[in-house]
């Protein structure tokens, strides 16, 4: 089962900053998870929220700031906001890449940066937004896609058979033995996000889930690190 490092390792440095994905390479996470928004001056970022209020000392959209003035914001214990350039070069030979995408914008954007800078067998790209990853695909058809989902009633191995995509991706609380066994049945793998709890990840290990979204890499290791800022 593949550890995938939630916003970085959120749960010991601040969310999406390069000291948080430096810490999931670190603890050996196999892929470190992003959210992409996209600044005034059209450069994809990594940020969770359409503001900065919840993540820095700024307030106001992230798509009404220029990529300077983002540059100028505390993320946490002085980190800046990164750009995905940046993050792809951090991580470049090092771990895959988990691309959330969350601006309307942003497939293109982040098609355009994926395929100059990275490779297609590294990524994984994934969107709550169905049609985020249409359009992902229609750019870049060789990604894998999964569709984030929270939602017991979604038929999420229909919809992904019928999307083409490589992933199903429910949240911890709606993912079951018998839908994993289905998953497997269709040829999908399946990634299970907002695991934080030890109990949890050995359960979803035993179902042979094949990846799993967590703030703590070390979840599953003998030893835990103090953690700081806790469970996003």
């Amino acid at each position: 089962m593949e550890i995938v490092g939630h916003r970085g390792a959120c749960g010991y440095a601040p969310e999406n900053t390069l000291k948080s994905f430096s810490r999931a390479i670190d603890m050996g996470c196999q892929r470190v998870e992003m959210d992409i928004q996209v600044s005034k001056d059209r450069v994809p970022v990594i940020m969770h929220d359409e503001r900065v209020d919840r993540t820095t000392g700024g307030k106001g959209l992230v798509g009404e700031l220029t990529l300077a003035e983002l540059k100028s914001l505390d993320a946490g214990d002085g980190e800046r906001i990164p750009t995905l350039e940046e993050v792809i070069e951090l991580c470049r030979g090092k771990i895959a890449l988990q691309i959330e995408l969350k601006a309307k914008n942003s497939p293109a954007l982040v098609a355009a940066l994926v395929e100059r800078r990275t490779g297609s067998d590294s990524l994984v790209v994934t969107s709550f937004d169905l049609a985020l990853l249409r359009q992902f695909a229609a750019l870049l058809p060789p990604v894998p896609l999964g569709l984030l989902n929270r939602d017991a009633n979604l038929d999420m191995i229909a919809t992904a058979v019928e999307n083409r995509h490589r992933w199903i991706c429910p949240r911890f609380d709606i993912a079951t033995q018998p839908l994993v066994a289905a998953a497997h049945g269709s040829g999908l793998l399946v990634y299970v996000y907002h695991v934080i709890e030890r109990r949890l990840a050995s359960q979803f290990m035993d179902w042979g889930v094949d990846a799993i979204g967590t703030d703590f890499p070390d979840l599953l290791s003998g030893a835990s690190s103090a953690r700081p800022h806790g469970p996003r």
